[in-house]
């Protein structure tokens, strides 16, 4: 399934505040993300919940642990026109298991994008081609949700160190969606060792000497043991913006 265009408003009722919230992610701490991900299901059954991966490992890990409590728990993904085809392969892979995958793609082709701020928007301006290809596509995405689901690690970057197990995101209208990130408290090698021992799909590209992996213009193999150092090399910036929504 490949999505674009606009999407339908807020469904369900109404997601509890930032503070409970809050006290409810720090009773969750200490949980395996099996536990984690019951209690999201069990929580918020009759809500709109669905998960986002970009393929990279902690993505892969999340789709099979998620698929094991919820077999038809749905998958959005951005599919930026950038991505390498190793990316690709794996997403198909998944796919070919059976999973929900949902692609969305930016409302601007490349070729567009192009035409209008020049060509080669991510050499010169990472962040406004990030906007266009990933950031505005997500927003879409979580007009669809109440409850969102990520992949994200706290030892992955100091962005990402204070990350709680149940956050928040805004959706364009400032409506709030539960953040929901049950691998927290995981570190890489605890990613690789269930990814190698659930046999789950992952890209080959990690095997070559890449830690994380985005679109093909932006992503190189890492100069030292910064897992995410060879994200946007060189040009300061470490996130691509979805994590600030």
């Amino acid at each position: 399934m490949t999505e674009r265009g606009s999407v339908p408003g807020s469904a369900g009722s109404e997601a509890e505040s930032e503070t409970e919230l809050a006290e409810r992610s720090a009773a969750l701490e200490g949980q395996s993300a099996e536990a984690i991900l019951a209690w999201v299901f069990e929580h918020y059954a009759g809500r709109r919940i669905g998960l986002s991966s970009a393929f990279g490992p902690e993505g892969c890990a999340l789709i099979h642990l998620a698929r094991a409590i919820r077999p038809d728990v749905p998958v959005y993904t951005i599919d930026t026109g950038y991505l390498f085809a190793e990316t690709l392969a794996v997403r198909e892979a998944f796919r070919a298991q059976g999973a929900d995958i949902r692609v969305v793609e930016p409302l601007v082709t490349i070729r567009a994008q192009a035409e209008r701020h020049g060509p080669d928007l991510f050499a010169r301006d990472p962040d406004a081609c990030c906007e266009i290809r990933k950031v505005e596509p997500m927003r879409r995405v979580l007009d669809r949700l109440d409850v969102w689901i990520t992949a994200i690690r706290r030892d992955q970057a100091a962005t990402r160190q204070g990350t709680p197990i149940l956050g928040s995101a805004r959706r364009g209208d400032g409506s709030l969606v539960v953040k929901v990130a049950p691998l927290v408290a995981w570190t890489r090698k605890d990613t690789w060792r269930y990814l190698l021992d659930h046999e789950v799909p992952y890209n080959p590209l990690l095997d070559a000497g890449y830690t994380s992996i985005g679109c093909e213009p932006c992503t190189a193999r890492p100069p030292g043991d910064d897992e995410r150092g060879g994200r946007w090399s060189g040009t300061g910036k470490t996130e691509c913006g979805i994590h600030h929504l």
